[in-house]
């Protein structure tokens, strides 16, 4: 359903996905659920209502030829200084930005290393920084397990538990974020001031860079997109 964003302003989605990968080598393309991790991404960019462009930032030609065939051809190759190990997520999006050389009122980054994120978390954290106004938004899931559980060991071996807070606490899953170009680039950040939280349950907003992260991926798949797919109770209230 892409270009149907009109009614809250040119919406650009940025898919990066660059060749080298230091945790698992040759994730974006590694096989989920019978289509490569990316196409899910790619699957998730078609559900959403408020997306007006994708454009898959890569500098690998699998990437770029699946993306092809799914109807995202990429108008241009990342150049090799923003495709190293070191290379800087937001110098992409300015690069993406330029060489497009277009108007925008929002940029998402969609990650493909967070396969399991639905059309509808793309369309509310968009929609959620439009009506508020925010700089900017960052998709959130709760934490797993109770802050009281939580806490460090220190160099003697002994655990000293974390203070427990108020607030029900939460972690940047990676699974979207929402910038308004001329704030984003200044901050050089999707986070600072005003940045609000997208709450995304924790089995969509589930990341991947290790082999771990995607053999636990491979058993949440059917719970999100699989048949009988359903809510988990993945956090106890």
């Amino acid at each position: 359903m892409i270009g149907q964003g009109a009614s809250i302003g040119r919406v650009l989605g940025i898919v990066p996905a660059r060749a080298g990968s230091q945790g698992l080598p040759g994730k974006n393309t590694r096989m989920l659920a019978g289509r490569p991790m990316i196409a899910w991404t790619l699957e998730a960019c078609r559900e959403a209502t408020v997306l007006d462009q994708v454009v898959v930032s890569t500098d690998d030609e699998t990437v770029a030829r699946i993306a092809t065939d799914m109807g995202f051809a990429p108008p241009f190759r990342r150049p090799d200084h923003l495709s190293g190990p070191d290379a800087s997520v937001i110098d992409a999006i300015e690069h993406a930005l330029t060489t497009l050389g277009e108007r925008w009122d929002y940029v998402v980054l969609l990650q493909p290393t967070s396969p399991l994120r639905l059309g509808p978390d793309i369309d509310g954290a968009v929609r959620l920084c439009h009506e508020t106004g925010a700089p900017s938004v960052i998709g959130v899931s709760p934490v797993l397990k109770p802050q009281t559980f939580y806490g460090r060991v220190k160099p003697d071996r002994t655990f000293r538990p974390n203070a427990s807070e108020p607030d029900e606490p939460v972690v940047i899953n990676g699974a979207v974020y929402v910038g308004r170009p001329e704030v984003l680039l200044e901050r050089r950040s999707f986070q600072g001031d005003g940045t609000l939280g997208w709450v995304i349950p924790p089995e969509r907003g589930w990341d991947v860079d290790t082999a771990f992260d995607f053999l636990i991926c491979e058993a949440l798949w059917p719970h999100v997109r699989g048949a009988a797919a359903a809510p988990l109770d993945s956090v106890r209230r």
